[in-house]
């Protein structure tokens, strides 16, 4: 197909191909789109139209192309929708998981020797340094160290099971 062919054929068929589409899908946007593409697959395969036969064949692209498109948009839509349905239970089952962990380090908490939680609460919750907590509880670095040390080990080894 020549390229005036190819002009006369757009120029003549464009805006009723859109139009057709339009009124079958009420989307000017994706009418738009796929009457272009209907011009691009006739272009790309240098397809021989008669022109006088040229706009039933013009419809029966659109109709075809169309169809391609909701079908893939039908398929894309159950995909996501499991996705987001796989993404519910994950998040459920995360947010249990947490709940759950959560319990245990309280309890874990309680059950630590009352020197080691001071400790480890100083340096987790008020981020306070070492140093900082040895000043306040009039101990030496080395013995923070010691107790963070054993606090860590026991909240590990409860925790992780």
């Amino acid at each position: 197909m020549s390229r005036e062919d190819f002009k006369l054929l757009f120029d003549t068929y464009f805006d009723a191909i859109k139009n057709y589409l339009f009124y079958r899908i009420g989307d000017i946007d994706i009418a738009t789109d796929i009457t272009q593409d209907v011009f691009v697959r006739i272009w790309e395969k240098q397809m021989k139209l008669d022109m006088n036969n040229a706009k039933y064949m013009l419809y029966k692209i659109a109709r075809d192309m169309l169809v391609s498109k909701y079908r893939r948009l039908e398929v894309e839509n159950k995909y996501s929708q499991r996705m987001q349905f796989e993404m519910t239970e994950v998040v459920e089952d995360n947010d249990f998981d947490y709940k759950q962990l959560k319990l245990k380090y309280e309890n874990a908490l309680i059950k630590l020797p009352d020197k080691q939680r001071t400790v480890f609460l100083m340096s987790r919750m008020e981020e306070l340094k070492y140093a900082e907590i040895a000043e306040r509880l009039d101990i030496s670095i080395k013995t923070v160290e010691k107790r963070m040390s054993n606090a860590l080990f026991y909240l590990r080894k409860v925790l992780t099971v």
